[in-house]
């Protein structure tokens, strides 16, 4: 029995040793991708995963590598709209055109690099601030779009065309290089398996093309605000 209990014991503290050293950690997160500037006017947000491992190499610094996969799918109605001029009744008027029927999609995998730098250390807790940067392979689509604009100038359920849409499709995909920044609060009451929440700013460096006569601009830099939650593990 006393063989087995040293056994046990020495077992657990060469454990605990590890999980101090914190030689490596692996982790997952799930990851809302919220898009702000342009790309807002165009997608609403949604949920999308990581997967990282990493390293500390000082008491302050670790790096981690991340594989991240995310696709946006719900547009935007509220910015789905078509403003027309048009001479009703011998007067210019402009009118406006919800596009109901507009579908769009964003997807994107990226595989980076982020550095973590420990800003705050207290029992069961720390707070990070870190900065990544990577490559991501990107794919926009938007589907075609054909209605006719019509509005009852009368009143009487006559309807006069104002515009006839009938618009291509657009694809477009591309690898783009990517920054984020922002912060992590890490949640270590449990070694070796530690809570993480973060929330980071992201931008994928390029663009996409507008679409005048569906009223899109062009979206220049494709940003995101990023909120993360997940496990780490230490080994």
């Amino acid at each position: 029995m006393n063989k087995y209990f040293i056994v046990t014991i020495t077992l657990l503290l060469n454990l605990t040793l590890i999980a101090q050293e914190n030689n490596f950690f692996v982790g997952t997160s799930t990851v809302y991708n919220l898009p702000v500037g342009m790309m807002s006017k165009r997608m609403q947000g949604n949920f999308g995963f990581n997967l990282y491992v990493g390293k500390p190499v000082s008491n302050d610094w670790t790096w981690t590598g991340k594989l991240e996969y995310f696709r946006l799918t719900d547009v935007n109605k509220d910015e789905m709209k078509k403003f027309v001029k048009s001479d009703v009744l011998g007067e210019i008027q402009t009118f406006e055109f919800q596009l109901t029927k507009m579908k769009m999609e964003f997807t994107a995998a990226g595989l980076t690099a982020e550095a973590k730098y420990k800003l705050f250390k207290a029992d069961g807790f720390d707070l990070d601030i870190n900065f990544g940067f990577g490559f991501y392979f990107w794919e926009y689509f938007r589907d075609s779009y054909k209605d006719s604009l019509t509005i009852d100038t009368s009143g009487t359920g006559t309807f006069v065309l104002i515009e006839e849409l009938n618009v291509p499709s657009l694809r477009q995909k591309d690898w783009s290089g990517a920054l984020n920044f922002g912060t992590d609060f890490n949640f270590n009451f449990f070694r070796p398996v530690s809570f993480i929440i973060s929330a980071n700013y992201k931008i994928i460096i390029s663009e996409l093309w507008p679409t005048l006569a569906l009223n899109l601009e062009n979206v220049s830099g494709i940003q995101f605000i990023e909120l993360r939650a997940g496990l780490r593990y230490e080994f």
